[in-house]
């Protein structure tokens, strides 16, 4: 009887360890599970902002190098003429036009184009240069800005409010790119530095993923040699 009951109790004794060192097993390979998971997520959401940088040193470089916007001998030169404080800010007028931000100042505005008066425009782009700088430019001298910059527009006669005056149609799209080709100009020191900064990035988050696949290529050879 004595022998009986010391089997069983040593089949018991083994049957426990067994499961407290299965059970020892589970929770280490729950736990592995858990950091590779982790990990994982981390390693995707680097990669997603990989992408993203890799798309903005595309978009930057492009416009860096590549200006393709209403090819007419009066915009090549644009992209090499520098604006003074005058015909800046006409240019930044048209622009805040094209962004939507002065509707309330035009003639007329559709998705296409927008028609705005020469007094108007004037009046508008006055309010951005002191008082003290003001030289009382004429109306002719807006038509030469934007002939200077490439900024094509047709410009006729209309009476409003029974006085007759000059209308500028501006085609936005056309407008946007010449825009853009003074603007490319100015901004290439800055596309530059902002080229320089992407490519760190890109390269400081390459090392980060390098990291991540070193440390999950460590757990999954963990977790294969649990429970061999």
């Amino acid at each position: 009887m004595t022998d009986f009951l010391g089997k069983l109790k040593g089949k018991i004794d083994k049957g426990l360890s067994t499961v407290n060192v299965k059970s020892k097993d589970l929770i280490e390979k729950q736990k592995i599970k858990m950091q590779l998971s982790e990990l994982k997520a981390e390693k995707k959401n680097v990669l997603l902002e990989l992408g993203k940088l890799t798309h903005l040193i595309i978009e930057v470089s492009e416009g860096a190098n590549k200006i393709t916007i209403d090819e007419t001998p009066k915009s090549k030169k644009s992209g090499e003429l520098k604006p003074d404080k005058w015909e800046q800010a006409v240019l930044s007028v048209l622009s805040s036009i094209c962004d939507g931000k002065l509707d309330s100042i035009l003639f007329e505005n559709t998705d296409k184009e927008f028609k705005i008066t020469a007094k108007v425009l004037s009046v508008e782009v006055q309010k951005s240069i002191p008082k003290s700088e003001q030289k009382g430019q004429n109306l002719q001298w807006l038509g030469r800005v934007l002939g200077k910059f490439g900024i094509a527009s047709r410009k006729f006669s209309k009476r409003i409010n029974k006085e007759r005056e000059t209308v500028y149609e501006f085609d936005k799209q056309k407008t946007l790119s010449a825009l853009n080709v003074v603007k490319g100009s100015k901004d290439k020191s800055g596309k530059k530095d902002q080229i320089a900064s992407y490519r760190e990035q890109i390269v400081a988050k390459s090392s980060e993923i390098t990291k991540l696949d070193s440390k999950i290529t460590k757990l999954e050879q963990q977790l294969s040699q649990i429970g061999t």
